[in-house]
């Protein structure tokens, strides 16, 4: 924790409200670390702070750090007498604290509040209005309970609720004012906050989630219906036999019952393919704008690019294990591609040449129309690669942000941004066509020999060299881009590049 985070909180703590967007997330069950207490301190959610804090100080009672924070979140849920308490702990240690200085704006800030709460009622009422914060009204209530002002900071703590207006505002306002005047209104805004909130997630989980804070909330319907329909659109996206089949054990009697049987027989029917082929998603017929800014130039040479027939794409990189198969088939080289230490089964196949790709390809196609398929696979070409790359959306700043999110939703493999390593596929969100890893993992070989033009499949004669598209998880994020392109000999191998197959001519 640095000097300068401890700091930009100390500020926010003493503006003039403590808690001036009272941007608590919600409840739910934290661990209890350190780390997690000072983001709960960061959003406002005090309360949620000071719990994780005490079972920390339980186990660690000679951390001086902890009773800093302890002190502010303390301090934070109008807890201001044990606040004292606590800073004064944090300063009574022989060593100096890190957060020294802090400590003792803090505790000008607690003296501040306990004087006016030991002044007069008055007084106790004015700095809880000053403050305008649910924890510093229920606070004079408990100081003041027979104060005729109570009734107002009831009015008051349900008004801060409706102005911050999110499921956990009304919750919080349910908790300290259990008797609140103003309890069915906020018991009914916390159900209509908390399903705006499951809408604007918009997810399987967010709906599940309403359902369960609230069984008999008056929009229980409306949630499990998108819950299901959502569902099933995942399941029915995903098209294996297993997702189908726990969509139909999830929801036995659903709407969509029918249409998940008859999408699982097919799902059975389409599983030796999808066996070779991993997930694949069909990519529509459409165009691809690439634009080139010349240095010095204001405006961008923009080109126009034709993919007249819709195919079907590999969802994620060709992995290891897919490769492992080939070899098992005596088809591909046991010596072939090395997978750096880094681990194979699921991450992307890398170190590989155009051979290797070649002679992949090859079994592929024998082992697809062996089992029944239609169509050829193959590279995508460069504008192929490039349209996939963009999605359906022509800004790549949300690419970018899903990139960037990798190390936010890959719990068990190496994948920081810049890390030196690939990471199992299909991790990090996918583009708005579906495919996984189109920017980041590994960088991809497409089709085209090497030109140093972008072109519609430029044809130059003893071709040697081809072009490797897209951008590993080393690149400066500031350098992702669909543009980037580079040329790789034939015969080479990176560590950091792969490739991934789309089929063409299946209908």
């Amino acid at each position: 924790m640095t000097r300068i985070f401890a700091l930009l909180l100390t500020a926010m703590l003493l503006m003039a409200a403590a808690d001036p967007a009272e941007m608590e997330l919600g409840p739910r069950e934290e661990e209890p670390t350190l780390e997690n207490a000072i983001e709960a301190i960061d959003v406002g959610r005090f309360r949620l702070a000071d719990q994780i804090l005490q079972q920390i100080l339980a186990e660690q009672p000679q951390n001086q750090e902890v009773y800093y924070f302890a002190a502010w979140a303390a301090y934070g849920s109008g807890q201001y007498e044990r606040a004292k308490d606590l800073v004064t702990r944090y300063s009574s240690f022989q060593s100096i604290g890190v957060y020294a200085a802090e400590a003792v704006k803090l505790k000008v800030a607690i003296d501040e509040a306990i004087a006016a709460f030991k002044a007069s009622e008055q007084s106790a009422f004015d700095y809880a209005q000053r403050q305008h914060t649910i924890f510093a009204y229920a606070a004079f209530r408990d100081a003041y309970p027979k104060s005729a002002s109570v009734e107002q900071a009831d009015f008051l703590s349900y008004r801060r609720a409706k102005e911050v207006n999110v499921e956990i505002s009304y919750q919080r306002y349910l908790h300290y004012w259990p008797d609140g005047k103003f309890k069915a209104d906020a018991e009914k805004s916390a159900d209509l906050a908390a399903f705006r909130e499951a809408r604007q997630q918009n997810t399987v989980e967010s709906y599940q989630l309403y359902a369960s804070s609230y069984p008999r909330g008056a929009y229980l319907l409306q949630a499990m219906q998108r819950e299901e329909t959502l569902a099933y659109a995942r399941a029915s996206t995903d098209g294996s036999v297993s997702a189908l089949q726990a969509f139909l054990a999830r929801y036995p009697n659903g709407s969509f019952r029918n249409e998940a049987k008859k999408s699982l027989t097919a799902a059975e029917a389409r599983a030796p393919l999808r066996a070779l082929s991993g997930p694949t998603v069909i990519i529509p017929a459409g165009v691809y704008v690439y634009r080139v800014s010349a240095p010095g130039t204001p405006r961008a040479d923009t080109r126009t690019f034709e993919v007249s027939k819709p195919f079907t794409a590999m969802a994620t990189e060709v992995t290891f294990d897919m490769w492992d198969r080939c070899v098992a088939d005596a088809a591909c080289a046991q010596d072939g591609p090395s997978d750096q230490g880094w681990g194979r089964v699921r991450r992307p196949l890398i170190n590989v040449t155009r051979h290797d790709v070649d002679t992949f390809t090859a079994w592929m196609n024998e082992k697809w129309q062996a089992a029944g398929g239609r169509g050829t696979w193959r590279l995508p070409s460069e504008v192929e690669w490039a349209y996939m790359a963009r999605g359906r959306n022509s800004q790549i700043t949300a690419q970018k942000a899903a990139f960037d999110k990798a190390s936010q939703v890959c719990a068990d493999c190496d994948d920081r941004a810049g890390a030196d390593a690939t990471f199992p596929v299909g991790r990090a969100a996918p583009n708005s066509f579906g495919l996984y890893d189109m920017l980041g993992n590994a960088a991809e070989w497409v089709d085209d020999c090497w030109g140093p033009e972008f072109s519609a499949a430029p044809v130059l004669e003893k071709c040697t060299s081809g072009v490797v598209r897209g951008t590993t998880n080393m690149t400066v994020p500031m350098l992702l881009a669909i543009q980037a392109r580079q040329e790789m000999a034939f015969d080479s191998r990176n560590k950091l590049v792969g490739f991934r197959l789309i089929l063409v001519g299946a209908n």
